[in-house]
């Protein structure tokens, strides 16, 4: 059997979407996807993946199934070109409570009832771009522009200059804080702000000890390629995400207000991102300590 499956949005929501592509490899149905990524390098992540035969840029050729699963934001743009052999989309409810659940239910439908849901993963080996090695720490201080820099922890300069092998990894729109100031990093880290390709920061980030970043793509591309990571969140939820590996720590402080990004976003501390500032570099370096050397056995692609 063969299925198309149209995965879209950000770098994360693909990312959540692995769970249904193994399990379709383990039923032997032959997978093409169909990518509207909002960073076309995306398609990278699966080079060399048994479980994705080809990314294709087109809604075209015949299969078996078409799987449309897309986040429920994406679908309203989409669901026209679709006819024929398509699977039914599980309510938008279940994506509020557990992405990665909704796009496992597709796999259910055609029968996929595993004991335990699969991780998300990605078929990355580590390699050691800019001399990163297990001892080191890797800072992904980014995220999405505009509105979604309300997601950037303040505090990613300070605690570059308390570890002693440090890289800082993204894309240069990731070179300023949400106040729009550029970071001021120590001499002493090697800053890769858009000297990489999106694979070959994947490899990076497969090769490091820990890696600490904002509620993003990045990290969760860390934890998909099997390293530590310390993720921070302030005003955007993290339950609904579903279940993220055990050698992931999900830092958020102890506030009434957080999370507001599906309510009053940011008004009740006026936009100073409150939730974020008191996230101590005390606080990220003792889920660092805790987490560090807790990475999985290497599994073959």
């Amino acid at each position: 059997m063969t299925a198309l499956v149209h995965l879209g949005s950000g770098i994360g929501n693909i990312v959540f979407a692995t769970p249904l592509l193994v399990a379709l490899d383990e039923m032997g149905i032959a997978v093409d996807v169909l990518l509207d990524a909002d960073y076309p390098e995306t398609a990278s992540l699966f080079d060399g993946w048994r479980a994705v035969r080809r990314v294709v840029r087109r809604l075209e050729g015949t299969y078996d199934f078409a799987i449309p699963a897309l986040p429920p934001f994406y679908w309203p743009r989409r669901a026209r070109k679709y006819a024929g052999h398509v699977l039914r989309r599980p309510p938008a409810s279940l994506f509020e409570r557990d992405e990665q659940a909704f796009y496992l239910d597709f796999a259910k439908q055609l029968g996929y009832e595993p004991a335990n849901a699969p991780a998300i993963t990605l078929p990355v080996a580590p390699a050691p771009h800019a001399g990163v090695s297990a001892a080191t720490v890797i800072l992904a201080p980014g995220s999405k522009t505009g509105e979604m820099t309300a997601k950037r922890w303040p505090w990613f300069a300070e605690l570059a200059g308390r570890l002693s092998d440090v890289v800082v990894a993204g894309t240069e729109d990731d070179s300023t804080s949400h106040r729009g100031l550029r970071w001021d990093w120590p001499g002493h880290a090697r800053v890769m702000l858009g000297k990489l390709s999106l694979r070959e920061t994947a490899e990076m980030l497969a090769a490091a000890g820990v890696v600490v970043a904002n509620d993003t793509g990045l990290a969760y591309v860390a934890a998909a390629v099997g390293t530590p990571v310390v993720i921070l969140y302030g005003p955007t939820p993290a339950a609904e995400l579903g279940a993220l590996p055990p050698y992931v720590r999900q830092v958020r402080p102890n506030l009434p207000c957080a999370p507001c990004w599906r309510g009053a976003r940011l008004q009740a501390c006026c936009g100073r991102l409150t939730c974020l500032e008191e996230i101590s570099v005390g606080m990220v370096l003792k889920e660092m300590d805790a987490v560090w050397g807790e990475a999985p056995a290497a599994a073959a692609p």
